[in-house]
């Protein structure tokens, strides 16, 4: 590419693939499982590497090679509470009770997390330096100060406020003015701990088998079939993990999946000296904008991960790079010289109430929906709680397990309104940002 932003060898696939590259899985369908999943993300291995540990045979299928979705492709933040709700007033929408049920799971959920990579050895990148939520105006400083409030209601006062004199412990920007710092939070290698999961998934027996795509669910008088583009699969019971990929396999859940893109940049290596003078205390930085952007460290701190929405619609690579290395360079002016290695992007689920789902439609499980941010640890849990669902063994169904899943008239799948939205959206951060300004 002629631009100076272009590296050499420039690349449109995910800088995490350098370590470890999704697999094809085995080719061979088996004629009858206990257990079908449909997805091989982090909710699907999650479901049946629990699964698997407990004596069920589970078959995990996958349209792509598996792990080629939106898992491998994250941004790898993790948290507890402030991975759920940050777009919405929890209380508001579900009550006291059971808002507050779902932030004590949301913190159970990352616990979990850290309990299955020590128990099952998997090595990906762990950091547990937080997080840091820049109000990008003085005013949306305000409004995560209440968010603040909200999540340390528990008592045990995890989440700060910093001042915009204080933030430089945590980023060295002016592009902020002050913001929320939680320690109960940190980042990974997504891509590792995916291939981590694959391997304690193929230990514990389970067959993870790529380029199946599902066509139908049938419900029969002993389980189900499901028919694929490699013949039909007869099942005890099916678990549906597809999240923002979700098709006509089952239009129920489509119709509730808003599918949502998401583009992340990789700069060339700058030295760890560089990026600790931008990320002094080495933790993600997401601001407050309604349309995101974020930063972090690259695994070794020799580089920065910058993210956000380049476009509502579908880009080239090289457009993607144009729009977001402009973003980079607004909030790390001294990063305008630095080339991109790398862009991609992945499908993100949402829902309309933007909170995650887990249980049961017409005698299919699913997990889905992270809503962006809080994948890797939320739909890692989601996925041990289906398992559990599946297996009966849970005592006290999630606190996420009954919400309504909401959808709109007339809306199929095909988000048309997101563009319409998603430019609205960006016209009203512009405006907030230069009334600051003024």
């Amino acid at each position: 590419m002629s631009s100076s932003i272009f590296a050499d060898g420039f690349k449109d696939t995910p800088y995490w693939w350098e370590a470890a590259h999704p697999i094809t899985g085995a080719d061979a369908l088996p004629d009858h499982s206990d257990v079908v999943i449909i997805g091989s993300g982090f909710a699907g291995l999650s479901a049946a590497m629990e699964l698997g540990r407990n004596g069920v045979q589970v078959t995990v299928i996958d349209a792509g090679i598996i792990g080629i979705g939106a898992s491998s492709r994250a941004a790898g933040f993790i948290s507890g509470r402030a991975g759920v709700s940050k777009q919405i007033n929890l209380k508001k929408m579900v009550g006291t009770t059971k808002a507050n049920a779902i932030l004590e799971e949301a913190d159970e959920a990352y616990q979990h997390f850290q309990r299955i990579i020590a128990r099952e050895d998997i090595a990906c990148d762990f950091n547990g330096n937080g997080r840091f939520v820049g109000a990008h105006t003085p005013e949306s400083y305000d409004a995560i100060a209440k968010k603040t409030a909200e999540y340390n209601q528990d008592g045990k006062d995890r989440f700060v406020m910093v001042s915009r004199a204080e933030q430089d412990t945590y980023v060295r920007s002016d592009y902020f003015h002050g913001g929320m710092v939680t320690r109960d939070a940190g980042s990974l290698h997504p891509a590792k701990y995916h291939a981590g999961l694959v391997q304690t998934c193929l230990r514990y027996g389970v067959k993870l088998i790529g380029n199946t795509r599902a066509g139908s669910i049938n419900k029969t008088a002993s389980g189900f079939t499901i028919s694929t583009n490699k013949g039909d699969i007869r099942a005890d019971q099916v678990m549906l993990a597809t999240g923002g990929y979700t098709d006509k396999v089952s239009p129920w859940h489509k119709r509730r999946i808003i599918p949502m893109s998401s583009t992340i940049i990789a700069t060339e290596q700058i030295g760890k000296a560089r990026v600790d003078a931008m990320l002094p205390f080495g933790c993600a930085v997401i601001d407050t904008r309604r349309v995101i952007r974020f930063a972090r460290p690259s695994p070794d701190g020799t580089r920065l991960l910058f993210g956000g929405r380049a476009r509502f619609t579908p880009v080239s690579a090289e457009k993607s790079v144009r729009i977001l290395h402009g973003y980079m360079t607004e909030m790390f002016p001294d990063m305008a010289d630095v080339p991109i290695t790398h862009s991609w992007a992945g499908y993100m689920a949402f829902t309309f109430d933007f909170l995650p789902k887990v249980g049961q439609q017409d005698d299919v499980h699913y997990a889905m929906a992270c809503n962006g941010g809080a994948g890797v640890v939320m739909m890692s849990w989601l996925g041990f709680q289906a398992a559990r669902n599946i297996m009966n063994s849970t005592n006290q169904p999630s606190a996420f397990e009954g919400l309504p899943f909401k959808t709109m008239p007339l809306y199929s799948g095909l988000p048309w309104f997101v563009p319409v939205i998603g430019t609205w959206y960006r016209f009203r951060d512009w405006i907030d940002r230069n009334r600051s300004a003024g």
